[in-house]
């Protein structure tokens, strides 16, 4: 390679591994401070469940780009379907969903997220490592979070791996499955959510 474009070259990665550094320290900001308020929400002694459940469901719905999760986990399913069939979908996997971040986060009870690092996948797109530590286990709980920066600088949590499980993905597998055994009926799905979610809070008391 000449001179001029070696010089060119390096240049450019320069100028892209500055942006990353930025990137990646603005998405460890982002988590440090809303996956802190999240655990904070669900280890707070003084609110009750109901003001529990639905501070939690606000903070997943700030944070989170919902309708982006949403029509992932639909996988090819999400082409072609019906609004008001979408929108019962939609509704139900919100709710569904907030409690499985609730009940993986939560269960673990832990006094403190520490963020440890991130990785940029490519600009934009961000993995913050982050660790839950304190609380009645002495073992810290690894939780990796993928963050999305659109292009107005705004942003949002997409999946999150805890105890070595990327939600969302687990979630798309699970009800992909569920559609196509039905025939393709997302409608399926949602009603195998809503007993999810009936059975789950049958168990709460």
């Amino acid at each position: 390679m000449r001179p001029v474009m070696t010089a060119i070259a390096g240049a450019a990665m320069a100028v892209f591994l500055a942006a990353a550094a930025v990137a990646e320290d603005a998405a460890e900001a982002f988590v440090q401070e809303h996956a802190s308020e999240a655990l904070l929400i669900l280890n707070d002694g003084e609110l009750a469940l109901t003001e529990k459940k639905d501070a939690f469901q606000a903070l997943i719905d700030d944070i989170a780009d919902v309708p982006k999760i949403t029509r992932f986990v639909l996988g090819r399913y999400a082409r072609g379907i019906d609004e008001q069939a979408y929108a019962e979908f939609a509704e139900t996997f919100r709710e569904y969903a907030t409690g499985v971040y609730e009940d993986r986060l939560g269960d673990y009870a832990g006094e403190d997220l520490v963020v440890t690092g991130s990785t940029s996948r490519k600009p934009g797109d961000v993995i913050v490592h982050s660790e839950v530590r304190g609380g009645a286990k002495h073992e810290p709980l690894t939780v990796n979070w993928r963050v999305l920066t659109d292009e107005e600088g705004t942003m949002k949590v997409v999946d999150a791996e805890v105890y070595g499980v990327w939600l969302a993905l687990n979630q798309r597998e699970e009800i992909t499955t569920l559609i196509g055994n039905a025939g393709g009926r997302v409608s399926a799905a949602t009603e195998a959510l809503k007993a999810n979610i009936m059975a789950r809070a049958a168990a709460a008391g």
